[in-house]
């Protein structure tokens, strides 16, 4: 499914042409919901750089800190997030913060080498970006997430109920996935029959 095959559900869903041009606000307001609540472990990335002060520009495609780490004294360390930093004496990085949409990584100064790892924001659906990884692996979500928002347009309470009665557990389930799919689903491990 694509953003035009996605848009065509939904009007035949509402059986109503006079409500096609408001579809993409649906789809819209769907995102909105649904990005904020499905963190896809799959999209993590990383970018290194280096510091200007204390601070560090985030990629224009941040969504949220996954880990960051500082080298010091030729050892990588992972640094803890504090709004303020604990220890005042700290002669290493050991904290930081997002201010003003920046990282500010305390104890550090120009040119502190650092590596961030984070998860990009998912692209929204346009006529330009027909797809991304939440309408390629979860395409009901999207459908009924949209169809839940056409629902509250069309103050339909009957059909939101039933909508949310079907994206709450569909959002449940592909956070299970994205937590399941980066585990193991065997071991190696063997019980092995006792030899006497």
């Amino acid at each position: 499914m694509n953003y035009s095959e996605l848009k065509t559900a939904i009007t035949d869903f509402g059986h109503r042409s006079d409500l096609s041009t408001k579809v993409a606000v649906y789809i819209e307001t769907a995102e909105a919901m649904l990005f904020r609540e499905i963190n896809v472990k799959d999209l993590r990335i990383s970018v290194a750089g280096t510091t200007t002060g204390q601070y560090a520009d985030l990629p224009t495609d941040f969504g949220e800190v996954v880990r960051l780490t500082t080298t010091y004294s030729g050892h990588e360390y992972d640094l803890d997030y504090g709004s303020q930093p604990i220890d005042y004496t700290m002669t290493a990085p050991k904290y930081y913060a997002l201010e003003n949409n920046k990282l500010r990584i305390f104890g550090s100064s120009t040119g502190q080498a650092y590596t961030l790892y984070y998860t990009p924001k998912l692209a929204a659906l346009s006529d330009s970006n027909t797809s991304n990884w939440l309408l390629a692996n979860a395409k009901d979500v999207y459908l009924y997430a949209s169809i839940l928002e056409l629902a509250r347009w069309t103050r339909d309470p009957i059909l939101e109920e039933k909508m949310t009665g079907l994206v709450v557990p569909l959002i449940d389930s592909i956070k299970r996935y994205t937590e399941r799919k980066g585990q193991p689903t065997s071991s190696s491990l063997q019980i092995r029959p006792r030899r006497n």
